[in-house]
């Protein structure tokens, strides 16, 4: 009688912790990962190596050796290099991709996006002119240039949805 007490009890343990980790989201699960060393795989955007600084609504940043680098969460393949908890964060940011690419736009400074669909060496190298409400402007320089009015070789209009990531050559993140 005993055992079968202990296996029931047992199972419904198990079963609460099924419960409780079906209302836990990618993002929360992120959130609790903040600090850890992770790999990002994009798929054909390629894989992001950096230690996790940031998760918003959609996003996260990891800071990297040379710089920073968001990822957009809808094109993200799998991520490796997490513990096995999931609680949740004290800090949370609830701003958007548009939000966060706003404020990569602030300062002006060269970034390389990722499109998804396209191979990890098709990046685009320029500054992020203007993001709209589902919009990117990219005003495209060739690598190593400043972004000058005679240098800006084309402007691409990207859905945002189209974005995987964007590399910064600066640490640290709003």
């Amino acid at each position: 009688m005993a055992a079968a007490d202990e296996r029931h009890a047992a199972g419904e343990i198990s079963e609460r912790v099924r419960v409780e980790l079906g209302g836990i989201s990618l993002q929360d699960r992120l959130r609790s990962q903040s600090g850890r060393e992770l790999v990002v795989d994009l798929g054909r955007a390629g894989t992001l190596r950096g230690v996790l600084r940031h998760v918003g609504a959609g996003w996260v940043v990891l800071e990297r050796e040379r710089g920073s680098a968001l990822a957009a969460l809808a094109h993200v393949v799998s991520v490796s290099g997490l513990d096995r908890f999931a609680e949740p964060a004290a800090r949370t940011l609830n701003l958007g991709l548009a939000s966060a690419l706003r404020e990569i736009s602030r300062d002006r400074s060269i970034v390389a996006l990722r499109l998804a669909g396209k191979a990890s060496g098709e990046v685009l190298h320029g500054t992020i002119d203007r993001v709209g409400a589902d919009f990117v402007e990219l005003a495209v320089v060739a690598a190593g240039e400043e972004r000058r009015p005679g240098n800006v070789s084309a402007v691409h209009l990207l859905p945002t949805s189209a974005v995987a990531a964007v590399l910064t050559q600066q640490h640290g993140w709003g």
